[in-house]
Formats: structure tokens, sequence, C-alpha cells
């Protein structure tokens, strides 16, 4: 696991979200998302925050699927009451080591409409895809 940045909130971890509660909550967080939580190829994490109600643990969450030495970052975003954009960041390289530790190479993003997902993404490594590719325009890659 990758030691907590310099800054970020004391009490939070990250962790995989398998158990079907957690991901409701966490869908909730993704309301344009879109994906069915019982697709064998979605991964769930999160930024769990210990001191927090556990109706309110949620600090951050990611969707990626998974195929084979690719995956697709399907959903990001951090709870409101969380401001700090430290979280992001954090969450997106945990994000990234939990991959490249189960083999994955490349993690490619959709066009992201958001103007702050986009920043953060490009501040996290994500370049756009090369144009021989066939994931589309607009979309955006990091290699692992």
């Amino acid at each position: 696991m990758t030691a907590t940045p310099r800054g970020s909130p004391a009490g939070i971890v990250f962790r995989r979200l398998d158990a079907g509660p957690e991901r409701r909550r966490a869908a909730r967080l993704l309301p344009d998302c879109g994906l069915d939580d019982h697709d064998s190829t979605c991964v769930w994490y999160g930024l769990c925050d210990l001191t927090a109600r556990e109706d309110a643990c949620l600090a951050a969450v990611a969707v990626v699927s998974i195929g084979g030495a690719t995956a697709r970052l399907c959903g990001l975003a951090v709870a409101a009451p969380y401001r700090d954009p430290s979280l992001g960041r954090r969450l997106v390289g945990e994000v990234a080591d939990a991959l490249r530790a189960s083999g994955v190479e490349e993690l490619t993003a959709p066009p992201v409409p958001e103007r702050r997902v986009a920043a953060l993404l490009v501040r996290t490594g994500f370049v756009p895809c090369e144009q021989d590719q066939p994931s589309g325009s607009g979309w955006s890659q990091l290699t692992l």
C-alpha cells in the first residue's frame, strides 16, 4: 500500500469495496456512472474515513472495468464534504498501484465533461490516447 501523502487527512484508508451496501453508498456518489455493480469486470475502490459515521464514511470512490492487461476508469468522485484536493490524487494513485500489482499495464479514461475531474486526471499523469488506438477521441491513458 502507498504511504499516506503529506497533508492527507488522518483516518482515511484505501480499500476495495466488495459488500453490497458499500457499493450502493458508492453508487450514490456516481450518479452519471450507470454501471451495474454486479458486472464481473467492475472493481470498486474507495477512500474510507474511519472517523466518520458509518453511513458517511466514503470520502471518494473509483470504479474500473478490468479486461486483461488494460482497465477502463468508469467512474471517479470525491464526496462533497471532503474538499481536500489531495484525496482525488491519492485515490487515483492507490487505484493505479492496485491495478499494477494485479498485472494491469494501462488505465484508460473516457472524455470527462467535468473540468475538475479532467484536471485531476492530467495531474495524476493521464495523457491523451494516441490516434491509432481504438478508444476514440478525447480518451486519455495512464501507463502503469
